[in-house]
């Protein structure tokens, strides 16, 4: 199991501590139940939209959008309408799905993020996932 860090390809901006990594298989693809565990990630490969990095719904160091728009759905964040969470400097990141018709996880754009590895406690690589 690999252990990840994520940080905004822009700005090097810190976007989570630690993640461990998690099979797809062990996603709840549930209505209104949390998709995946904190501090677990997983890669998944959508048909449309290809590779991304599914994270649950935490604080980490991620901010909401500026635009209130992209948060639309009736008890949550139907993530249908753009990435909707952004770094700390306003780079835009992922997507949160938190609706009571859709399993709740942050969906994470692959090419907005750079992944590192961790080797060590205190040594992390930057590693590539297909993109």
């Amino acid at each position: 199991m690999k252990t990840i860090r994520l940080y905004c390809k822009t700005c090097n901006a810190k976007l989570t501590d630690d993640l461990t990594e998690l099979t797809a298989t062990a996603l709840r693809f549930e209505d209104g139940v949390d998709m995946i565990a904190k501090n677990k990630f997983s890669i998944t490969n959508h048909e449309n939209r290809g590779k991304e990095i599914v994270i649950a719904i935490d604080a980490y160091f991620l901010k909401n959008h500026k635009n209130c728009n992209r948060f639309s759905g009736c008890c949550g964040s139907s993530g249908l309408d753009g990435m909707n969470k952004t770094c700390v400097n306003g780079h835009e990141i992922a997507t949160e799905v938190s609706d009571c018709w859709t399993p709740h996880y942050i969906k994470v754009n692959l090419a907005k993020v750079t992944i590192k590895e961790k080797i060590t406690d205190y040594e992390y690589k930057k590693m590539l996932y297909g993109i």
